[in-house]
């Protein structure tokens, strides 16, 4: 049996099948959550002459031929009930980190580079704590706890991180890494944002970053976020109030070295947002 904290649920994965738990246990993420799981679900996974039978909280879902293929079906069982489990949340495709105390969000569409940013950012002193997908609610930004996942393209301009890859498990071209098991901390708890960047890709030619009027950014992070269960206007309201708090820039990334330079000397310039209960002290 395996369990899994994902922010508001708890799960439990039963199966009695190694070769589906290898798979599975490629997924998952270990990250610390200072999120109380207030529900609860069993996934079962049987395996069959015909393949897997696969059960949520005792109701079939659709068999499975394999046990990648089982693997995944739970992985994005797990990924959709998470997401459910808040829905007085407003969902943001965007990547989440902290420097120094000072936490930013990267938002951006597929393939824009999020995730190869973020995992440069790793081995530059930054606290990556997701790299597609932020939760927001009363002005506090939640990262949304997944594995990395590297285009097997993106490991050439990555490193830092071969030693890992050769030994990681490879999906869909894609490599997973789990923060914590490459030895970095790795947290998802809410805190406020000291700056918003959205992540133009500039391959070929230079790095920049430009300050965006706030108006503006607003209506790019909301081209890449979903309404909360309070409505449009509880979406407006929370993606202004984020975008009003905190510094806006757009960044065009064309060299990883350049980009990350970039966005550390802006949040040099940040004060540090206090958390909740936490008496503030700027370095």
């Amino acid at each position: 049996m395996r369990s899994i904290h994902i922010l508001a649920c708890n799960f439990s994965v039963v199966s009695d099948c190694e070769e589906f738990l290898a798979a599975f246990d490629g997924r998952t993420q270990h990250a610390s959550q200072n999120f109380a799981a207030s529900r609860h679900h069993r996934l079962e996974v049987l395996r069959t002459d015909r393949g897997y039978t696969l059960r949520e909280d005792g109701r079939p879902l659709d068999p499975q031929s394999d046990a990648e293929g089982a693997a995944e079906a739970v992985f994005w069982r797990m990924h959709e009930l998470s997401i459910a489990a808040l829905p007085e949340f407003t969902k943001i495709h965007a990547a989440c980190a902290s420097w120094r105390g000072r936490r930013f969000v990267v938002a951006g569409p597929a393939r824009s580079g999020k995730t190869t940013l973020m995992t440069r950012m790793l081995f530059e002193g930054f606290e990556v704590h997701c790299d597609d997908m932020v939760v927001l609610r009363d002005g506090e930004v939640l990262p949304f706890p997944r594995r990395l996942w590297i285009r097997s393209s993106a490991v050439l301009l990555l490193p830092q991180i071969v030693p890992f890859v050769a030994k990681s498990r490879r999906i869909h071209d894609h490599f997973s890494l789990d923060l914590a098991e490459l030895g970095f901390d790795w947290h998802a708890d809410t805190a406020p944002v000291d700056a918003v960047f959205f992540l133009h890709p500039n391959h070929g030619s230079d790095t920049r970053l430009e300050a965006c009027p706030k108006y503006a950014m607003a209506q790019l992070v909301m081209s890449q976020s979903g309404l909360p269960a309070g409505g449009a206007q509880k979406w407006v309201k929370e993606i202004c109030a984020m975008v009003d708090a905190a510094s806006s820039y757009l960044l065009h990334c064309g060299n990883l070295d350049s980009a990350v330079e970039l966005v550390r000397n802006a949040l040099a310039q940040q004060p540090r947002k206090s958390h909740v209960g936490e008496i503030r002290s700027d370095e």
